[in-house]
């Protein structure tokens, strides 16, 4: 063993000392946590969602480096940092009946079940059918068979009901009132939300609505706060691009995590959804990662748990080295399992 990783293991257990003194305070609180998970990756650069199209492109890469999503080491590091933040539960961006996402989705829920992960998990319908034409009620049975009825201890649950999301797309699967409709009324012994940024969601998953503005969050049914890190989509081919705080000195994850707290002061929030963990296309992600430059990019790690579980004397500069020694180690054991 070097010095080096002795020197990172002795940090790891005093981390692991201050996550439990943590954990235990911040049990105190009856707001749940999320992450907007991700599940689309193909192992290597190139493959699935990692460029391999003009509108797939990335500049950042994982800690973890280019993944699969349906690596059990990789989904097993990823809870452990889930646990390690207090995240409540996951929702899982789903792209229809037998497709990959789905296949990721069964092996999350059977890891997650097997070995007791604390966390819930709700799925959320994405546009996988561009037609339009969508049958709700066979995604709501597919949904249930699928997930809710074999793994109903650790599916997510919304006044006492299974939840489902479907993602705004104002091009097909929410852009007619018809759609919008039917996705509420299709639904038997289910919560549906509607969740983006049009003007007819249930949730807003993000607060922005002008350019480079640090904006308040804006607080929705349920008591729902969604925080956006940062936005950039400026690497893809689209004919419009959007870009909100992507160096981070604008403050806009700080401005957003302070109005919620401010909100749970007055217990107006219920429920916190962080979009997102893994969305690498849209920079958005707070997952562990190395920059374009090449530096280690844990800011936005470092702070979500700084935020979800905040004790004065503690603060983020300390944390942040704390959590680059517990991290690199677990780190280099994955790389070294993954070359065997």
């Amino acid at each position: 063993m070097t010095a080096r990783f002795a020197v990172a293991m002795i940090f790891m257990i005093l981390a692991g000392s201050i996550l439990s003194t943590r954990q235990v305070l911040a049990s105190t609180s009856n707001v749940k946590i999320g992450l907007y998970y991700y599940v689309w990756y193909g192992e290597g650069l190139g493959n699935r969602y990692w460029n391999d199209s003009d509108n797939n492109v990335v500049v950042d890469t994982p800690l973890l480096g280019f993944y699969s999503s349906q690596n059990t080491s990789v989904i097993r590091q990823h809870l452990k940092w889930f646990e390690e933040l207090g995240i409540n539960f996951l929702i899982i961006s789903w792209w229809g009946p037998n497709s990959y996402e789905d296949n990721s989705t069964k092996r999350i829920f059977s890891i997650v079940k097997d070995n007791g992960y604390p966390i819930e998990i709700a799925i959320m319908v994405e546009a996988f059918n561009w037609s339009g034409l969508y049958d709700f009620r066979q995604i709501y049975d597919y949904i249930n068979e699928t997930y809710v009825v074999p793994h109903g201890s650790i599916y997510m649950r919304l006044d006492s009901l299974p939840l489902v999301c479907f993602f705004n797309d104002n091009e097909n699967m929410t852009k007619t009132e018809e759609n919008r409709t039917a996705i509420r009324s299709s639904v038997t012994g289910f919560s549906a939300r509607i969740v983006g940024h049009s003007d007819y969601v249930d949730w807003y998953a993000w607060p922005i609505s002008g350019h480079s503005e640090a904006e308040k969050p804006r607080l929705s049914r349920d008591g729902y706060v969604g925080i956006l890190p940062r936005y950039d989509d400026t690497h893809q081919k689209k004919t419009t691009n959007t870009m909100y705080d992507v160096n981070y000195a604008d403050g806009l994850y700080d401005t957003q995590w302070n109005e919620t707290l401010r909100l749970e002061n007055e217990s107006a929030v219920n429920c916190v959804g962080i979009y997102s963990w893994n969305e690498y296309r849209e920079r958005s992600q707070i997952e562990p990662l190395t920059g374009p430059d090449g530096a280690y990019a844990l800011k936005p790690f470092s702070e979500t748990y700084y935020y979800i579980r905040i004790i004065p004397e503690f603060t983020s500069f300390v944390i942040l080295p704390l959590f680059i020694m517990a991290t690199l180690p677990a780190v280099v054991v994955y790389k070294r399992k993954k070359r065997r």
